[in-house]
């Protein structure tokens, strides 16, 4: 099953998030700021990624920016989360929208499954 890495401060949050995905088969990883995210981005090699958009001493863009420049996840697809930005913000922010795409928190699990399924084959039909 895919590797999912999640990088979100909201500690709560990514525990949630990590029992919903293990239990549908997923292979997840989690980090809690930007900078320990590049470096278990680096490690995992994650299939996709799950980034808060508004984190302490860096935003969700930046990263999003730094990895899109990382020649190992430039094709990663990456989905923010957010309960403060809007989808409009986040997208008019990001250079890469084929690949990255926006959830308001709170997350609704149902959701999030459908909205990763999609992310994660339209990923493998464009490396096919």
């Amino acid at each position: 099953m895919a590797r999912i890495l999640i990088i979100d401060d909201d500690i709560d949050l990514v525990q949630i998030l990590t029992i919903a995905l293990t239990n549908k088969g997923f292979e997840v990883s989690s980090a809690h700021d930007p900078a320990s995210g590049f470096d278990t981005c680096r490690k995992v090699k994650p299939d996709m990624i799950l980034l808060d958009y508004h984190m302490p001493g860096n935003t969700g863009a930046h990263l999003f920016e730094t990895l899109r420049r990382n020649t190992a996840t430039t094709r990663t697809p990456i989905l923010f989360m957010s309960a403060v930005a809007t989808g409009q913000q986040v997208v008019s922010e990001v250079s890469d929208p084929e690949l990255s795409r926006f959830l308001p928190k709170p997350i609704q699990i149902g959701h999030l499954l459908q909205v990763i399924g999609e992310m994660l084959a339209a990923a493998a039909a464009k490396q096919a």
